[in-house]
This record gives structure tokens, sequence and C-alpha cells, in this order.
């Protein structure tokens, strides 16, 4: 079941802009990085399609809180990837 409110449209959009990101990076700049957040991009993925392919996880109200943890997993992973690339871009200068 995938609900499709705006909120969770806005969630499936933010999801894959950041595959087509780090999809896009792996393949015009062949880096490690791109390849690892990748891999944990498709971690957090896979888990978060086993919860949206169960129906009782949106009932009663559940739905919220599956759009938390979809929302948090893929923002931390944003941030932490921001702070990394901030950090060497400092290093290299």
């Amino acid at each position: 079941m995938f609900p499709t409110d705006s909120e969770f449209t806005l969630l499936y959009f933010v999801y894959f802009s950041v595959f087509a990101y780090f999809l896009l990076g792996l393949i015009f700049t062949k880096r490690t990085i791109y390849k690892v957040n990748l891999t944990i991009f498709m971690v957090y993925f896979l888990y978060m399609f086993y919860i949206f392919l169960d129906e009782d996880n949106f009932k009663g109200g559940n739905s919220l809180a599956v759009l938390f943890y979809g929302g948090i997993f893929v923002v931390t992973h944003i941030i932490i990837y921001g702070v990394i690339e901030l950090i060497t871009s400092f290093r290299k200068k």
C-alpha cells in the first residue's frame, strides 16, 4: 500500500531526487563516496519499502509515524553527506 497524500508524494520525490543525485554522481565521477552513499541509501530505502508494503502500518494513525521515519532517514543522510562534503572541501583548500 503506497499512500498518495501530498506529504507522501513529497517524500517519494525526495527519495527519487536523492537516488538520482547519487546515481548520476556515481556514473559521471566514479568517486567511491557516491558508491558508499548509494549503498546506504539502498539499505534504508529497502527497509522503508518493506514498511510501506504492510497495510497495517497505516491503520490507526500510524501513517504519521511511517512518514516521520521515512523522512528522518533521508534527511539525516543528506545532512551527514553535506557535512562530509563541506569538511572535504575545506581540507582541499
